[in-house]
């Protein structure tokens, strides 16, 4: 087990007024430990943070202890402003030379410099955080959250330099023991196009292609089963043999609100998705990811559980608990995943399925700051949108990917690529510890690693079995495992099913029809905007 680290407060009474801030930075990071310390009781710690004033901590400092000084209590929220991130060493690669938004900097007093201190950001021009050996200095001091409020809200789009600072001074304490995160991982996704015609509106697949390789980037198409009955030879062959294009699965009939309306019949749709999808790979040999996008962001809670139980690894939306009202989505639940929704690689719901965030990729939704901190918490990067997004042509892909390798070695790759990495690492000898975010893991064992143990992951309640190539396990229990090789597991469901054994829906005629009108209408979107910059 990793060693636990000691972290004092300091004046001890501001710990005791952030009882759920701290409880919460402890559960972000269980190899830490926070200690109420006054000036006087600095030995045995492995670093101070002080909060309101310098002194101690710079005192801590030239003893030898990394410590952090956070100043002044955050201001209310008022208008966005931007912080200027150094491009410097000392900072992580993902925040280097960005630039991130924040709504409570309003009055922050700016800091003194000193000769030999680097500063690692700015407000307006005025330094907000330096660093001068192993003291760090921040302005902006984070409040206690609110009831029900999670981690997450202070580290978003427009609310993080209050708590940057102490997150990178808890990562440097626990360097690089504990729980190991997944690599960088990203991948474009458009949702609706399917393969009937190598082309698909503003799409046209053999560009595509080309243009990921060359910019080295990967396109997730999001298909629809109910499209799935017919792949053109030449679209096939061109998702067969090209790596940087993907399928994934999108609804079944996409009908508005189908897997948001879905109660009874939720494992019946779950499984005709799935026997739509398995139809169309043994007719056209292209791989499809088992991950879920549901159609205008809609899903209830009976299909959440429906769908591990028809064999979906994952699902990406841009909400952790769709089925939850907009307002609920980032209050901590019990029944959730405690004060950490939106932190980890991915949320899982009660049963265990992993809700892998995804961002616009452009339009007003996009928000660039926001993408950098998702990559600062090791998150997917899954960046969504629709073929008329591209109507302009592929230079927007290629920008944003150039961007995203601004953070450091990117794999892209497929979303079902991405829910299989989707994991937590930790060595123990000759052990192996997982912590899994997906239900279908692919592992590299290392030269050293003679066996391999599961952990349940954090947030899920799932009674599940982790089925490797040799043997079925459940959670926590070692298996054998060779140096060198890749295995891949597999989470069952106690109550999976086959989709085979499942009846279907009753037909309907309106969904085939109303599919037939959407497609037509995306593959004219070119004709239509000819049409109109000529008249």
């Amino acid at each position: 087990m990793s060693a636990e680290r000691t972290v004092g407060v300091h004046p001890a009474a501001e710990l005791a007024r952030r009882p759920e801030l701290f409880a919460a930075l402890a559960e972000a990071f269980p190899s830490v430990r926070f200690e109420a310390r006054e000036a006087t009781e600095l030995a045995g710690i492995d670093a101070l943070v002080e909060l309101g004033s310098k002194e101690v901590a710079g005192a801590a400092a030239g003893a030898g202890i990394p410590s952090l000084g956070l100043l002044q209590p955050e201001s209310p929220a008022g208008p966005s402003t931007e912080i200027e991130l150094a491009d410097i060493e000392g900072l992580d690669r993902r925040l280097r030379g960005r630039t991130l938004l924040d709504v409570h900097l309003a009055g922050l007093v700016p800091l003194e410099v000193p000769a030999t201190g680097d500063v690692l950001a700015q407000h307006r021009g005025d330094p907000v955080w330096i660093r001068d050996s192993l003291l760090d200095i921040a302005a902006a001091a984070p409040a206690e959250l609110t009831a029900g409020e999670q981690l997450r809200m202070r580290l978003r789009g427009e609310r993080c330099l209050a708590l940057l600072p102490l997150l990178e001074l808890l990562r440097r304490v626990e360097g690089g023991e504990g729980w190991q995160p997944p690599p960088l991982r990203a991948s474009f996704l458009l949702d609706d196009p399917n393969l009937h015609w190598p082309s698909y509106g503003f799409l046209k697949l053999r560009e595509l292609a080309d243009h990921g390789d060359r910019h080295g980037y990967h396109l997730a198409l999001a298909m629809v089963p109910l499209d799935a009955w017919f792949a053109h030879p030449r679209a096939a062959t061109l998702l067969r043999e090209r790596t940087s294009l993907s399928l994934l699965v999108h609804g079944n009939d996409h009908l508005a609100q189908e897997l948001g309306r879905a109660d009874a019949g939720a494992l019946a749709l779950a499984a005709q998705a799935q026997r739509r999808v398995d139809a169309f790979e043994k007719r056209s040999g292209v791989p499809v990811s088992r991950v879920m996008a549901p159609p205008h962001e809609a899903c209830s809670e009976p299909i959440a559980l429906a769908l591990p139980r028809a064999g979906f690894e994952a699902i990406t939306m841009t909400r952790p608990f769709p089925w939850l009202a907009p307002s609920e989505q980032w209050l901590a639940s019990p029944r959730e995943a405690g004060r950490l929704t939106g932190w980890r690689p991915a949320d899982l719901t009660p049963t265990g399925l992993p809700v892998m965030l995804r961002h616009p990729m452009g339009g007003d939704g996009h928000s660039p700051s926001e993408v950098v901190l998702r990559a600062y918490l090791n998150q997917p990067l899954i960046l969504y949108g629709h073929q008329e997004d591209l109507a302009g042509g592929l230079d927007a892909l290629a920008a944003q990917a150039a961007d995203v390798g601004r953070f450091g070695a990117v794999r892209w790759g497929s979303l079902g690529n991405l829910a299989a990495s989707n994991f937590e690492r930790r060595h123990e000898g000759e052990r192996l510890h997982l912590r899994p975010y997906g239900r279908r893991l692919e592992v590299d064992v290392p030269a050293e690693v003679t066996e391999l143990v599961v952990e349940r992951p954090p947030g899920s309640a799932a009674d599940d079995v982790v089925r490797s190539q040799a043997a079925s396990v459940p959670f926590g229990e070692p298996f054998a495992v060779a140096a060198g090789e890749r295995v891949e597991l597999t989470l069952i469901a106690p109550d999976a099913v086959s989709p085979a054994s499942v009846p279907a829906p009753p037909r309907r005629a309106w969904p085939v029809a109303r599919r037939i009108a959407a497609e037509a209408r995306d593959r004219a979107a070119p004709l239509r905007r000819r049409a109109a910059s000529r008249g």
